[in-house]
């Protein structure tokens, strides 16, 4: 395995703390264990001599490989579901043809391989079904893992996966492929979703845009400067009156962007 020198982890850990947010100050032989099999297959045998050759390459190949090996891109479906539960419960009813525009627009910041974006896209088609009101829906999910988003993009899981979508929603939506082993969705629940690539620390997806944001278990990576830009952030990006979930561990500060706090990670602007 190639090891780092302080030198060596110092640059990295500003590199991806200044680009991304992402602190790594406490994951040193972490580090080493994702990036050392990737560097050997390049030829590469030290961090510095990587970073020099990162910076020279333009198609941002080795940038992205980087990243997809220090980030954490684990989720499932129906993730900490009791937040679709209030979502269904709480704030859906509230909405009218007298309150809403002709779109609901949602963001999933951080969505790494889609089963976020997928499940609120279920639910939301389920509440229409059960004759809920709801405008014409638009769910945009954001990750800077260049890997996840294909992924997102592909929407074909493992048949591991199921068992975390409500049986319900499993006959109406879910689609089995070659020979059960995996399944993907129905066009229904795929095509109101769209993906791309993003810094959440770059410019965001629109100003005042979206009715509700999911960030969550994205801040807990973050260093403290970056939790305060990114609140920000999604506070611009969030209309008057729009939600914000985070994950439970991720708390704001009482007075974070002028938030009104809702209950336990759930936040309206």
């Amino acid at each position: 395995m190639i090891r780092f020198t302080e030198a060596e982890f110092q640059e990295l850990e500003q590199f991806m703390r200044s680009q991304y947010g992402i602190d790594l100050s406490k994951k040193r032989t972490l580090s080493e264990c994702r990036l050392s099999a990737e560097l050997e297959k390049e030829g590469i045998t030290s961090l510095q001599q990587f970073m020099r050759r990162m910076e020279l390459d333009k198609t941002k190949r080795l940038e992205n490989m980087m990243l997809d090996k220090l980030t954490t891109n684990y989720t499932f479906f129906m993730r900490e579901s009791k937040h679709f539960d209030y979502l269904r419960e709480n704030i859906l009813p509230t909405l009218r043809p007298d309150n809403t525009g002709p779109f609901y627009r949602v963001w999933s910041a951080g969505c790494s391989t889609g089963e976020e974006c997928y499940t609120l896209s279920m639910l939301l088609h389920d509440y229409t079904r059960q004759g809920g009101f709801l405008p014409f829906l638009e769910i945009t999910g954001t990750d800077a893992s260049e890997a996840a988003v294909k992924g997102a993009k592909e929407a074909v899981y493992p048949m591991r996966e199921l068992a975390d979508i409500p049986p319900r929603w499993q006959e109406k939506y879910v689609k089995k492929l070659d020979g059960n082993r995996h399944f993907t969705l129905v066009p229904e629940i795929l095509n109101c979703c769209k993906f791309r690539q993003m810094n959440l620390l770059g410019t965001v997806p629109g100003v005042a845009q979206f009715d509700l944001i999911f960030c969550r278990n994205v801040m807990i990576y973050f260093s403290e400067d970056a939790r305060e830009r990114l609140i920000g952030q999604l506070y611009r990006a969030l209309k008057p009156g729009g939600y914000l979930f985070v994950g439970h561990t991720e708390l704001l500060a009482w007075n974070s962007a002028q938030f009104q706090y809702i209950c336990p990670a759930v936040y309206r602007k």
